[in-house]
């Protein structure tokens, strides 16, 4: 039975790659910052035998993390998604996403501490449990708007987080070649979630399809590249 862990798992596209990977017969240790109040999460994990563990995890904190690895021991971990992700709630007085004029400091320094040190502090936790799975693979949910090409000044914290943690897992993927543990580098598309709003083109649905696909067949020649959902190689 695969065993996946993934982290920011409450809704969204998190709750969603849980309920899919439920689905195809696999164990899902789902964390969120705030378990009591992960409803959904709650009814996916009664609904699902003993195949759901729900474990508190705030990836911005240190003794989280480690407590959330603790949690685990030393069971095999097949797939480390790092999907828990943050965008910013502050706005400008035009009411549009921070630019890099208009940013507070405190806020982008949170936004980075989730978005970019959290999944590298993620996986070095959960590094003995990939090397036990004999094939474990970590994936990281990135962003289209972390690409050079993408052209838009608006939330800045989060796009420049999103293109520092490209490089991060870039970085990664060579580490852990040794290992034979590959990484993938995901954007899931404009989904519409909380964060994407209501006009994205996506559906939770269709993007958490095209991340586990995409996982799915990451592979060591695959290591490393910045990917799309539907398997389109992006760019920088």
């Amino acid at each position: 039975m695969t065993t996946f862990f993934i982290t920011g798992a409450n809704r969204g596209i998190g709750l969603e790659l849980a309920r899919q990977a439920v689905a195809s017969g696999a164990r899902v240790f789902a964390t969120a910052r705030q378990p009591a109040q992960a409803t959904a999460l709650q009814a996916l994990a009664e609904g699902s035998g003993d195949r759901v563990r729900i474990i508190e995890l705030d990836v911005a904190n240190d003794g989280s993390i480690a407590r959330a690895a603790a949690h685990v021991r030393d069971e095999p971990i097949d797939v480390l998604i790092n999907n828990a992700g943050v965008i910013g709630q502050a706005k400008s007085a035009a009411g549009q996403g921070r630019t890099a004029l208009d940013m507070e400091a405190d806020e982008f320094l949170s936004v980075m501490r989730v978005n970019v040190l959290g999944p590298l502090l993620v996986t070095r936790a959960l590094l003995r449990n990939l090397r036990a799975a004999h094939g474990g693979k970590v994936a990281v949910i990135s962003s289209m708007m972390g690409s050079f090409a993408y052209t838009g000044a608006e939330h800045i914290a989060y796009s420049t987080s999103k293109t520092a943690v490209n490089r991060l897992f870039a970085a990664l993927a060579l580490e852990l070649a040794g290992a034979r543990i590959p990484v993938a580098i995901l954007s899931p598309g404009w989904v519409r979630t909380d964060m994407g709003g209501p006009n994205a083109t996506l559906t939770v649905e269709e993007s958490a399809a095209g991340l586990l696909r995409e996982i799915a067949r990451t592979d060591m020649a695959l290591s490393g590249a910045f990917r799309s959902y539907a398997g389109a190689t992006l760019t920088w």
